[in-house]
């Protein structure tokens, strides 16, 4: 397949509260490199990555230290209070046609899978998402107690990167943030505009890193 080149913002201006640590987790530490380091390095190794668009918090005091600050094809960008607003400000920077958006803890992003959802852009596909099936059962719970069992054939957990045309990604943004309209992730801002989002099945293992948990299982995988 042709090439394409597609920016990709990183939103990095988090604090990640559930890891529990003294600094962001994106400046974690496993094997010498920082989470955001792992996960900047995962991306350069796709053919399909043009820049990548780093967004940190206005008071963010550790970025401008590491050598990948430097690094050609890294661009800084400031965050926003939520994360839909980080992305919101960061699109201006973007330069190509499509813009993928990759959460800042996921390391593990498998060029092959960046590959695939690159594909939309040759089909003129408004843009989509990585996810992976659920495959454990899945309970609806109240008061601690299951109601009942949940249909898991049509559930999918939603991943990144995703991928949409950075001007109707721009729009739908804006239209949420005007809206004032809550959003968890960028399809959500494409689905609330009311367009369609593919969906990528992707690999599993592309986890994102939430717990003290997560960060020793993904050092145990680097390493072995």
């Amino acid at each position: 397949m042709n090439q394409v080149k597609i920016d990709v913002i990183l939103p990095a201006a988090g604090v990640g509260k559930r890891m529990q640590l003294n600094i962001p987790k994106q400046y974690a530490k496993v094997n010498e490199l920082t989470v955001l380091e792992h996960t900047i390095r995962a991306l350069k190794k796709s053919p399909f990555v043009n820049n990548i668009i780093v967004a940190v918090s206005a008071d963010d005091e550790y970025f401008d230290s590491l050598a990948v600050s430097k690094e050609s094809g890294i661009i800084k960008s400031i965050g926003g209070k939520e994360r839909s607003d980080t992305v919101r400000l960061s699109l201006d920077k973007v330069t190509t046609p499509y813009v993928m958006v990759h959460d800042a803890a996921r390391p593990l992003i498998d060029p092959l899978d960046i590959e695939k959802l690159s594909k939309l852009c040759f089909e003129g596909k408004v843009g989509g998402i990585l996810c992976a099936k659920v495959s454990d059962t899945i309970k609806l719970v109240k008061d601690g107690k299951v109601v009942n069992t949940v249909d898991r054939s049509c559930l999918y957990r939603a991943y990144t990167p995703q991928l949409f045309k950075t001007d109707l990604l721009k729009s739908a943004i804006q239209k949420a943030y005007n809206d004032n309209v809550a959003i968890t992730d960028d399809a959500s801002a494409m689905e609330y505009a009311g367009f369609n989002v593919e969906v990528i099945e992707g690999r599993a293992d592309n986890f994102k890193l939430t717990t003290k948990e997560d960060l020793l299982l993904f050092e145990k995988i680097i390493k072995d």
